[in-house]
């Protein structure tokens, strides 16, 4: 089963409609497809092929091409309607062959690559199917169906530079196709999910900042103040790290704690520094139902980056609305600001907190800057809303310096707004697409809501009942919110369908070890061992404690030896230290405990093992 993110072949049964309506062009008599003179017995097996079909008879129908062919071999349109048939008929493994065949002597015909490759995509080959979706896409470049077709394929590869490429080209042929947008989305949340991974294994501050960001979006105020008077007490100092505070201190209703801190991020003398200060400005005064005080700080941020403004209207938005003032229209009757001047010097710019102004000047020579400016461009992209532009700044920064904390920083927060704003958009297209609402569990579970998570898994399966993904997601909600008999019938459905599942397994497991029913655990977590390369360090470390208890202490430390790659807090090393002791080896021990203190002094501990333990 593909990774739950990645469009689901539950939308292919409506697209393998119009495909076939597309492909009966093909199911003609013999001579008028090619100027070949087929014999009398060729024509009567045609039009006996042709009413099965109509008949909807798919084997029937394919029967009779089969006869066919063993007249005339070489006959095309006959295989081709022969793989139509096989894989209307739902035998795709025998289509695919059929199509292949077709393909290996006629390479440039569209439809028979094109069949292949989605069928090949449902039967979750999708690297088999991306050579015959790009043959399919360059023949046919303007076929919407192919080109959603080859970004799943790049999707599901974790090509996702080139899902994105061909999901945003897919919207521009049709930018109401509800498949097209979804899938952008997908695309940016997997590759949120990516750099989440790298990031995380950081001691940068910008981990921490990215972790106190997703307090503030589970409602952990007090970690999230925590987190972030820890970064802006050392230097340097992230940007506009002590206006994230201060919005933090807002949550908490500490007004006097988050102006001390708004102060720091913005010198009203001087007109300097980090513009989302002057938002924060706005929402304290909104708190103290200062309204017109508000307004006036609003229009001032205004005059300085309307971009800004626009962007960042998330920031102060609720407390203007709370206190009676309507963001929309407020910043419908402010005046247009004047666009930026590309000549201006960008560093100068950004200490302005004209972020604007900053990207647009550093956008125009890309390919000629330097890490230090691909840096600038990144956050004045981001702060000012030209998230194209931070891809761009922080693909070639990623490529220069990989893993680059910064860079990965600034990637993550487009691509979470790209991957919003896509799937906001495939849902106002086609609200009931079962694997919208999956994304949107996706979403809500990330920003730690278990129960609304779990009302979208189950609008999914409402919808489709046999959308395993749903199943999958709703059975992970549900153990992370400690319902494991729920989630355990979850798991059951999914099992019985597929029983080598390996995610399904793997829940299956881990659900049993945290009985202590470690023996029961063993052949679950044996078959999750083909899990994603994200998720089986953890099939590794269950394994571990089951190979332990059974008092095979060699084999439980090699299990515990493949876990630790993913060590965020200590724990594992801990239990690979205590392995080692039990083995007799010292000095392996001393060296993977001393790594488990090193991890726990840099790490928040309880949370970050308590995120690792839900993914």
């Amino acid at each position: 089963m593909t990774n739950h993110l990645t469009p689901s072949t539950d939308r292919l049964p409506g697209s393998l409609f119009r495909l076939a309506t597309i492909v009966a062009l093909l199911v003609c008599l013999p001579g008028f497809c090619h100027a070949q003179t087929p014999s009398a017995s060729v024509q009567q097996l045609w039009q006996k092929a042709v009413l099965a079909q109509q008949s909807q008879q798919y084997l029937r129908a394919a029967s009779f091409y089969r006869k066919i062919l063993a007249l005339q071999p070489e006959l095309t349109e006959a295989e081709v309607n022969l793989g139509l048939m096989l894989h209307l008929s739902g035998n795709l493994l025998d289509a695919v062959n059929c199509f292949e065949h077709v393909s290996a002597r006629h390479p440039d015909l569209y439809v028979p690559n094109f069949l292949a490759g989605m069928d090949l995509l449902t039967l979750d080959h999708p690297d088999r199917a991306l050579p015959f979706l790009q043959q399919a896409v360059h023949q046919a470049p303007d076929k919407i169906e192919a080109r959603i077709g080859l970004a799943n394929a790049y999707l599901q590869v974790k090509q996702y530079s080139e899902a994105r490429e061909e999901f945003v080209h897919a919207t521009r042929l049709n930018a109401q196709n509800a498949e097209a947008w979804y899938g952008l989305g997908a695309t940016y949340l997997s590759m949120e999910r990516d750099q989440e991974t790298a990031l995380r294994r950081s001691p940068s501050p910008f981990r921490a900042v990215l972790l106190a960001e997703s307090y503030m979006q589970q409602g952990k105020t007090e970690k999230a103040v925590a987190t972030l008077s820890n970064v802006v007490a050392k230097a340097p100092v992230v940007p506009c790290a002590h206006s994230l505070l201060g919005f933090a201190f807002l949550e908490q209703s500490r007004l006097d704690d988050a102006t001390q801190q708004f102060g720091l991020d913005w010198d009203p003398a001087s007109g300097e520094g980090c513009l989302l200060a002057k938002l924060g400005a706005v929402s304290l005064e909104a708190k103290r139902f200062h309204t017109e005080e508000a307004l006036r700080q609003l229009r001032e941020a205004y005059a300085v980056d309307a971009d800004v403004v626009i962007a960042n209207e998330e920031l102060y938005a609720g407390s203007l609305a709370a206190s009676g003032a309507h963001v929309r229209a407020i910043l419908a009757d402010f005046p247009a600001a004047p666009s930026p001047t590309a000549s201006e010097d960008p560093a100068l710019s950004m200490k302005q907190g004209r972020y604007s102004a900053c990207s647009s000047a550093l956008a125009l020579h890309t390919l000629r800057l330097d890490i230090t400016d691909l840096r600038l461009l990144s956050k004045c992209s981001y702060y000012s809303g030209h998230d194209d532009r931070v891809m761009m700044a922080t693909e070639q920064l990623l490529n220069r310096v990989p893993e680059d904390a910064e860079a990965l920083y600034w990637r993550i927060q487009s691509t979470e707004r790209l991957g919003t704003a896509a799937i906001a958009t495939a849902s106002a297209i086609n609200p009931n697409s079962p694997s919208l609402h999956v994304l949107t569990g996706d979403m809500l579970q990330e920003k730690g809501d278990l129960s609304d998570a779990a009302g979208e898994y189950r609008k999914a399966i409402a919808l489709n009942s046999g959308f395993l993904a749903a199943h999958i997601a709703l059975a992970r909600v549900l153990n992370s919110d400690h319902k494991t008999d729920k989630a355990e019938q979850e798991i059951r459905i999914v099992l019985d369908a597929s029983p080598k599942d390996p995610e399904a397994n793997y829940l299956m497991g881990e659900i049993l070890v945290n009985r202590s029913a470690l023996a029961d655990a063993l052949p679950f977590l044996l078959n999750a061992q083909r899990a994603s390369s994200d998720e089986l360090p953890f099939v590794h470390a269950d394994l571990s404690m089951v190979y332990e208890d059974r008092g095979d202490v060699t084999q439980a430390i090699a299990e515990m030896e493949q876990a630790v790659s993913l060590d965020v807090d200590g724990s594992y090393h801990y239990r690979l230290g205590h392995l080692y002791l039990k083995a007799g080896h010292r000095a392996a021990a001393e060296a993977a405990l001393q790594s488990a203190e090193k991890l726990r002094r840099e790490a928040d501990a309880a949370s970050l093992f308590e995120k690792q333990r839900s993914m």
